[in-house]
């Protein structure tokens, strides 16, 4: 579907459960997205390349993750993404829905990829990112990091959280090429310069790279929604630095 410039596929009941669908392919060089759906007891191999970091963040459902020595079981939300090389495997306790990311390293972050400063695989459980703080968003609203800039060279990820009436103002950053992916339960409106795109639950979404974007929900809504950022050397890296400020403090609503 477009809607002017603006991009976004939408999970309904006729590509749901499918086992893996595509997500805007093409649209942002370097990057492919892919939503799995894992039947009870299914299990699903990935193997991270020296060129290819893999980013998994599971959505709803009980599972195990393994890669390497480390087996991590979970239920939820979480974040994993194996090293350089490294395999990791997914196995469904229950039917399992999962986003999968796959990013080309930039030639100048590879031998960082082979070589990172910090131990993989990298596991985040969701309720438990750091929360952070930036202009552009309210009190109100909770903001995670679920991937910080540095982990994988030229990628970051974090979740928007809030109820109405609340309002991420519109702002630009023709640095970072981005997503929003959105949880089943957000419904708000995305404002990506002149026009108004609204995004429910089960929804991949690219803002335009350089448009001036931002988000609002109203009424007793749900904002959720994960932001996706992928970006080419230290001009994305200086505007996450200055941009993303840990609170220190853990909210929820």
């Amino acid at each position: 579907m477009k809607i002017c410039d603006v991009k976004t596929v939408v999970l309904d009941d006729s590509n749901a459960g499918s086992g893996v669908v595509p997500m805007l392919p093409g649209e942002i060089p370097g990057a492919e997205v892919f939503l799995h759906d894992f039947k009870s007891g299914e299990s699903r191999s990935f193997a991270a390349t020296p060129e290819t970091a893999l980013i998994f963040m599971t959505v709803s459902g009980d599972f195990q993750f393994r890669s390497g020595a480390v087996g991590q079981p979970g239920n939820g939300r979480w974040v994993f993404i194996p090293g350089c090389g490294e395999t990791a495997e997914f196995t469904a306790g229950s039917q399992l829905r999962m986003l999968e990311i796959r990013w080309r390293i930039p030639e100048d972050g590879r031998e960082q990829w082979r070589s990172p400063e910090r131990e993989f695989p990298y596991v985040c459980e969701y309720l438990r990112a750091v929360q952070y703080r930036d202009a552009n968003k309210s009190d109100k609203t909770i903001s995670r990091e679920l991937v910080r800039q540095r982990i994988v060279p030229g990628f970051c990820m974090g979740t928007v959280e809030s109820y109405g009436y609340d309002k991420v103002a519109q702002h630009p950053h023709p640095m970072l090429d981005q997503f929003f992916f959105s949880f089943p339960e957000n419904d708000v409106e995305v404002l990506i310069d002149d026009i108004r795109v609204p995004m429910k639950g089960n929804t991949l979404l690219h803002i335009p790279l350089g448009s001036n974007h931002g988000v609002e929900v109203t009424g007793d809504r749900h904002m959720h929604y994960v932001w996706i950022d992928f970006f080419l050397g230290q001009a994305g890296l200086d505007r996450l630095d200055r941009s993303h400020k840990p609170t220190g403090v853990m909210r929820s609503f």
